[in-house]
């Protein structure tokens, strides 16, 4: 052979040594074969162990490529990519990412089963809880990280540490009742460690990155608190808490925001306000103090209509800024008090309510008659402005001559 036919083969025998190979060539000579292999037996145990290698050892994108292949094995069952993602999380050496990348690929009962046996971060928890799309599942994994950050709450040692994390946990899914209640119970435990820890002081700015002051009073979360400080009370030790100065202070931040955003907009304060439940005497009191506080020149009428907003006896005002009005078209100021007023009016509520396939025509009946009645009114100014000829401004009349010649 010569010297140059000695270093092509060399060559190709290098290129086909050193070429990687598809990640379904690795899974089935890697995992595959053996299993299949009737000289050898190969245990369940042994299987996850090779699989585990294989994910361990590769880069993420080829790591969801062998997934993938792994599924599509008939002998390849749900039950050993589920042990094979709880051991990668039991594992100090493999990463979490292994396990999430396998629950991602999973259906949604394996997948809850690995978010139950598995020994995961929660980073990687809220990874797979995003990927199960049974929204009922789904709630009830929510619910569950929740009532987790609860029973470790003392854990978090920064305030905005534990908003991080629920802010992550609540951004997955929508909030229902279900999830609403286990989040309400985690900011109030928050918030009665936060009193108790420094005798008194509650941070009303971070709790309202969770939950809209407004909404805090309606579900009355003063007393909630107070009734988590009271379970962190050892025994003997005195209950400082005072219900009445915290409801206090959760309304007047709530009216101190409303009466900035109102004066910003040049608007009433009503325009802002929000219901707020079964308000009792007390706190009506303590709306009206706070409103002059803020707003001292307020009107008894104007007060009269927040009280009213505040119990649900009249509703909330729905409203958009004028600047955001603005950007929909050329609106002057005057489009902008027609579009206040329709809403006072209730108007667009009724056309809320109206089918929207017949919402059209509703609003065509409502144009046709006011344009009936201005061109009606515009007729009778037409009329009134109609002016009378004057008598000099008649042109005279020439009498006819008779030629008293004419033979008749």
């Amino acid at each position: 052979m010569k010297f140059k036919e000695m270093i092509e083969t060399l060559q190709k025998t290098i290129e086909k040594n050193t070429k990687e190979i598809t990640p379904k060539e690795e899974v089935k000579e890697k995992v595959i074969d053996p299993i299949k292999d009737e000289t050898i037996e190969v245990s369940k145990e042994e299987t996850i162990n090779q699989i585990l290698e294989i994910l361990s050892k590769c880069s993420p994108d080829r790591r969801k490529d062998i997934i993938a292949e792994l599924n599509k094995e008939e002998v390849i069952s749900s039950d050993i990519l589920v042990e094979s993602a709880v051991q990668a999380a039991d594992s100090e050496e493999i990463p979490d990412a292994v396990a999430v990348d396998i629950a991602k690929q999973l259906p949604d009962e394996e997948t809850i089963g690995i978010l139950q046996d598995a020994d995961l971060q929660a980073e990687g928890r809220l990874a797979i809880i995003r990927t199960i799309d049974d929204n009922k599942e789904k709630e009830d994994a929510i619910c569950k990280e929740l009532k987790g950050v609860y029973k470790l709450m003392t854990d978090f040692g920064q305030q905005n540490e534990f908003v991080e994390r629920i802010q992550k946990i609540i951004g997955i899914f929508k909030r229902t009742d279900k999830i609403n209640e286990e989040l309400y119970r985690d900011v109030a435990k928050n918030s009665a460690l936060m009193y108790k820890k420094t005798n008194g002081a509650i941070n009303l700015y971070a709790m309202e990155q969770l939950i809209p002051i407004n909404e805090m009073i309606k579900v009355k979360m003063p007393e909630r608190i107070e009734r988590e400080y009271s379970e962190l009370l050892e025994e003997g030790e005195e209950n400082k808490f005072d219900l009445k100065d915290v409801k206090e202070r959760f309304i007047d931040k709530m009216v101190k925001e409303l009466h900035r955003k109102a004066k910003e907009e040049e608007q009433p304060d009503s325009t802002f306000m929000k219901y707020l439940g079964d308000i009792d005497e007390e706190q009506s009191k303590t709306l009206i103090k706070c409103f002059k506080k803020y707003n001292p020149d307020i009107k008894k009428r104007e007060m009269a209509k927040i009280l009213r907003i505040a119990k649900g006896e009249e509703n909330e005002y729905i409203y958009e800024s004028k600047k955001n009005i603005k950007t929909h078209g050329t609106i002057d100021d005057e489009d902008i008090e027609i579009i206040r007023m329709c809403m006072d009016l209730g108007l667009f509520k009724t056309l809320r309510n109206i089918p929207s396939d017949e919402r059209a025509k509703g609003i065509e009946i409502i144009n046709g008659s006011l344009n009936k009645r201005l061109n009606k009114q515009k007729r009778l100014q037409a009329i009134q402005n109609a002016k009378v000829a004057k008598k000099e401004d008649i042109p005279e009349v020439k009498k006819a001559k008779i030629d008293k010649g004419f033979d008749r």
